[in-house]
C-alpha cells in the first residue's frame, strides 16, 4: 500500500459469531489508520469478483454515514491504483469503481426517498412489502438531478427495483411503473442527441472568431487532470471540481485544440473521463500528478 485515505470511522468490528471472516475487518485495540487502510486493501485482493458488490455493501451497512465512508473508500483505492497493474488486477480495479459508483446512487436514491412525504394513494404506481413506486415522486427526483448519465441510472435502477421485487399492489388507474421508466429514459436519450447537435452546429459557427487555448501535452494526460480533482482529490469530503462528465468533457472540447492545432473530441473526453475506462488514461509514469502541487 502506497498511501492511506482519511477515514472518518472504521468499519472494523470484534470477532464475534456473526463475524464474516472474509468481508469483516477484525478490531485491534491498537487500530489505526494505517493499519486500517492495510486491512481493507487486503481484502480487496482477495475478493472474488462476484462478491465485491456484497463486501462494498456489507461495509456500508457498519458505517454510521455509509455515503462519506463510501467516498474515502473509493480514494484509498485510487490512491493505490498502481497495486491494481500486477497480475492482471485491472478488471478488479475496473469492478470495484462500478460497484462504488453503483452503490452511491443506491444510497443517495435511498436518501432522496426518506426524505420525502408519501405521496397520495392516487399518485401510486404499484407497492411492494419493501417500499412504493410513484412515478411522479421519480420525476420529482430527476428534477434535482443536473446530469444525463446520472438521471439515466437513477431510472434505470428504479426499473429494475421495481421488476425484482414482489409486488403487492398495482393502481389500474396508472401505466406500468416500468413502462414509464422505459419512456422517460428514450425521452431523455432523445433530448441528449439533440442538444449535442446543436452543441456541434454551435461550435462551428463560432469557432472562426474563438481563440482557443492550445494543448501541448497528450490529450489524455490533460484530461486526467480534470479527472484528478473531479474524482480522486478531496477537501472536507467533497471533490476539488464539483461536475458531471458531461460538463468537463464539453468544457474541454469548445476551449481548448490539441498540440496539432485540431479541434477536440466531446466522444474522446467523455470516454476519458469515465472511472470504468482506466485503459484511456494515462499510465502511472505519464500522469501528471496534481496532488502534490495543492498539499
Amino acid at each position: 500500500m502506497k498511501k492511506v485515505s482519511p477515514f472518518k470511522e472504521f468499519t472494523s468490528v470484534k470477532i464475534t459469531k456473526a463475524f464474516h471472516p472474509l468481508f469483516d475487518v477484525e478490531y485491534t485495540s491498537d487500530e489505526n489508520l494505517l493499519s486500517y487502510c492495510q486491512n481493507l486493501m487486503d481484502k480487496i485482493f482477495k475478493l472474488q469478483y462476484s462478491e465485491i458488490s456484497n463486501f462494498i455493501r456489507h461495509h456500508c451497512s457498519i458505517a454510521k454515514n455509509p455515503i462519506v465512508w463510501l467516498n474515502h473508500f473509493e480514494v484509498l483505492i485510487l490512491e493505490n491504483e498502481n497495486l491494481f497493474k500486477n497480475d492482471g488486477n485491472e478488471i478488479r480495479l475496473i469492478k470495484f469503481q462500478t460497484c462504488i459508483e453503483v452503490k452511491k446512487y443506491e444510497l443517495n436514491s435511498e436518501k432522496s426517498r426518506q426524505s420525502l412525504p408519501r405521496p397520495n394513494i392516487k399518485e401510486i404506481n404499484a407497492e411492494s412489502q419493501e417500499r412504493y413506486f410513484s412515478f411522479r415522486e421519480v420525476k420529482e427526483q430527476l428534477e434535482k438531478i443536473n446530469s444525463f448519465e446520472e438521471k439515466i441510472v437513477f431510472l434505470t435502477h428504479q426499473k429494475y427495483d421495481y421488476q425484482q421485487s414482489v409486488i403487492d399492489f398495482v393502481n389500474p388507474n396508472l401505466p406500468k411503473f416500468n413502462k414509464q421508466c422505459d419512456k422517460e429514459i428514450k425521452r431523455l436519450k432523445e433530448i441528449n442527441e439533440l442538444e449535442l447537435s446543436s452543441h456541434k452546429v454551435g461550435t462551428k459557427v463560432s469557432s472562426a472568431s474563438l481563440n482557443k487555448i492550445k494543448i501541448n501535452s497528450n490529450i489524455n494526460q490533460f484530461v486526467d487532470v480534470f479527472f484528478q480533482l473531479n474524482r480522486e482529490l478531496h477537501i472536507e469530503g467533497k471533490p476539488f471540481l464539483d461536475g458531471n462528465t458531461r460538463d468537463f468533457a464539453m468544457l474541454i472540447s469548445n476551449n481548448f485544440i490539441d498540440k496539432d492545432g485540431q479541434e477536440i473530441s466531446y466522444a474522446t473526453v467523455e470516454t476519458i473521463l469515465r472511472p470504468s475506462r482506466y485503459d484511456k488514461r494515462p499510465k502511472s509514469h505519464r500522469r501528471i500528478n496534481v496532488d502534490k502541487f495543492i498539499k
